[in-house]
């Protein structure tokens, strides 16, 4: 090949090494659609302490609920509360009727979860009991075999500044979460 050539192809090469005002809007779109999608994902990824808190109380009822009804034994939600920290967990029901179990609970854990420090219950009255009151003791949630629950009434809060309501229906069981202004 001769020098000539050898130029004139590398020439033509650097004259297409570039984009086009087109491939370049293409490529602003793309990028555009893929930040509409991301930034929305992003955001509730990003979940308030209180809710998050909320979310482990409910996916704790539920399970507890389910168990009960899939096993035929009784199955509590124990929230238990230790100087600033509030855990919860599922565990078989071995207690009483009454909804109070020592600190600790009974049997193993099927589920467990921790609050975010500064989340805490405001309010927790189960079967028109206040189980925030006796810090020495866990509070027992109690879910039973037909799908039926204890009356739960409580109020998650963060920070003095958000505040959710839980109630759980006693005929179903099943807890709704609102949040309060």
């Amino acid at each position: 090949m001769s020098l000539e050539r050898l130029s004139e192809a590398a020439s033509a090469c650097r004259s297409r090494a570039g984009f086009t005002l087109i491939e370049l809007m293409v490529a602003i779109a793309i990028g555009a659609l893929m930040m509409m999608v991301a930034i929305p994902a992003f955001r509730s990824a990003k979940k308030a302490p209180v809710v998050r808190a909320a979310n482990d109380f409910l996916e704790a009822c539920r399970q507890a609920r389910a168990r009960a009804v899939l096993t035929g034994q009784p199955m509590d939600v124990l929230v238990t509360v230790n100087d600033r920290t509030t855990e919860v967990s599922v565990v078989p029901a071995p207690f009483g009727p009454g909804g109070m179990a020592p600190a600790g609970g009974g049997g193993t854990s099927l589920f467990h979860a921790e609050f975010p420090e500064d989340v805490a219950f405001r309010t927790l009255i189960i079967n028109q009991r206040n189980a925030v009151a006796g810090a020495t003791e866990a509070a027992a949630m109690r879910f039973f075999s037909n799908g039926t629950s204890d009356a739960m009434e409580a109020e998650l809060q963060w920070q003095r500044r958000e505040i959710l309501r839980l109630r759980a229906d006693l005929v179903t069981g099943m807890v709704e979460l609102e949040a309060l202004p």
